[in-house]
């Protein structure tokens, strides 16, 4: 076993053939975020000085790469001797390296800065063409999507998981952008230049952009699932996976003003449009619930000095919505056969008339029911969890299913070989005859084990008595054979 150093790594590389600083060396790569070659020929004849099987030896060069950096693959370029390479780092980047180790090697390039893993929330501007993102590699970036670049971006101890840009009703909120994380936190972030002023939407430096801290406040004890500003830009609600709702008063200090609790994990949140007559506000979960609550009074606030922030009172509608795919196919289903059963009756009319024995008064046979059954209900469970949803005009909702709705299928047969259920009946009989078949030779052979290390014991013990004390050997072969079959019944 040969010891490098003490890090994953991830890529190694040996070179029979190529530049001359690469030729007969091992090239690797590790999580460390760290380049280092090795000679392969002192690799390869290794001799552990001891029984450890370890050999310990230090790299011909050496390259950290930089902080928080993981780097998981590596590419030549496919310049002819070239001794430029491109690595790819986990935590979103992508590096361009200079791997002569020369006194003129070039310091590591970060070619391309990226969210690691996946966009939790992203959400643009209504007044410029700004765009923010937040994923849970901890950073905040923000967007020129007309000049495709990346202004800025800001690292936090958590992962961010939903980004909501504050509305144009909201004050100076050309550069406000409220952001919820894993931790239970909400962060009002503002998009600055370096000397702290504003960015007035439009006119704004993108060399010169930077994100501020503008307020923090942690209103969940789980990660914050959603984030909405109300139509007039008074209230700002979040959403969480601890199944809570809180809102805020929106001013130039964000000022709580209470919470509700809620059936299930929210996953979305809507304030009704400037249409509707009330503001209210669309609460989904992921159990499949829906809530509607007003805005809460802010006058009520202020003057409430109560002991929590849970809020009392509130009127609360409940939806609970739950898949009718199963019903509208047998709806379908009974429509279709009392069309038949129309057609038929006016073919059996037609055929009566023909025949002139048509009565005054027709009276309908009864017909036999269908035998057929209809389509079953199925209602999945759980449910089918919310995606999003959205009022469309007062009193009317739409919504959005995350998955689709599966009704499991039972396990066909399809190898024409398989086993009869008598078959498979008699093939478990004697697999459990043949395992308790070989534990039962276990058994014997561990006690045969322990027998045979007792004679062994009573030899060595013979042997090391005096000369007259001594028993022949076919003594003690014969009281052993004695007590092995008494072990034995």
């Amino acid at each position: 076993m040969i010891f490098f150093y003490v890090v994953v790594i991830r890529v190694v590389f040996l070179f029979k053939t190529g530049g001359v600083r690469l030729r007969g060396e091992l090239l690797t790569i590790g999580a460390d975020g760290a380049v280092m070659s090795w000679d392969f020929e002192t690799i390869d004849t290794a001799d552990c000085k001891d029984d450890s099987g370890l050999f310990e030896m230090e790299p011909m060069n050496r390259v950290v790469i930089g902080r928080n950096v993981s780097l998981v693959s590596v590419v030549k370029s496919p310049v002819p001797e070239s001794s430029i390479w491109f690595a790819q780092d986990s935590n979103g980047g992508i590096w361009k390296l200079d791997l002569s180790f020369t006194n003129i090697t070039h310091d590591p390039e970060c070619l391309f800065n990226f969210h690691a893993g996946a966009i939790q929330g992203m959400d643009v501007s209504g007044s410029s063409h700004l765009m923010a993102t937040t994923a849970l590699d901890r950073t905040v970036r923000i967007f020129d999507f007309v000049a495709k670049k990346e202004l800025t971006k800001a690292s936090y101890k958590q992962g961010g998981t939903t980004l909501r840009w504050a509305p144009h009703m909201v004050k100076n909120s050309e550069g406000l952008v409220a952001v919820g994380f894993e931790d239970g936190v909400v962060r009002l972030l503002e998009i600055c230049n370096p000397n702290g002023v504003r960015v007035v939407a439009g006119h704004s430096d993108s060399t010169a952009t930077e994100l501020h801290l503008k307020q923090a406040f942690k209103p969940h004890n789980g990660q914050v699932t959603a984030i909405a500003f109300e139509r007039n830009g008074n209230i700002m609600a979040s959403g969480s996976a601890d199944c809570t709702v809180f809102f805020f008063s929106v001013g130039e200090c964000y000022e709580p003003i209470g919470f509700i609790t809620v059936p299930g994990c929210v996953c979305g949140l809507e304030w009704s449009p400037q249409s509707h007559e009330q503001s209210t506000l669309l609460i989904m979960c992921e159990t499949g619930h829906v809530l509607e609550v007003p805005a809460p009074d802010l006058e009520q606030h202020r003057q409430d000095t109560g002991s929590t922030y849970r809020l009392q009172g509130l009127p609360t509608r409940y939806y609970r919505f739950s898949s009718i795919k199963s019903q509208i196919k047998r709806d379908a289903e009974v429509a279709r056969r009392q069309a038949c059963k129309e057609k038929k009756r006016e073919e059996q009319l037609k055929k009566l008339k023909d025949l002139g024995k048509v009565p005054l008064e027709l009276q309908e046979e009864e017909e036999e029911e269908d035998k057929e059954e209809l389509p079953p209900l199925y209602n999945p469970d759980p449910p089918s969890p919310l995606f999003c949803g959205f009022y469309s005009q007062p009193g009317c909702f739409w919504l959005s299913m995350d998955r689709t709705e599966l009704e499991k299928v039972a396990q066909d047969i399809e190898d024409p070989s398989g086993y009869s259920i008598e078959m498979a009946k008699q093939k478990l009989e004697q697999d459990r005859a043949l395992r308790e078949a070989e534990q039962r030779k276990a058994g014997r052979r561990r006690r045969l084990a322990t027998l045979r290390g007792h004679f062994q014991l009573l030899l060595e013990k013979n042997e090391s008595l005096p000369p007259h004390a001594k028993l022949h050997p076919s003594v003690i072969l014969i009281e052993n054979m004695e007590l092995c079959s008494h072990e034995w019944r």
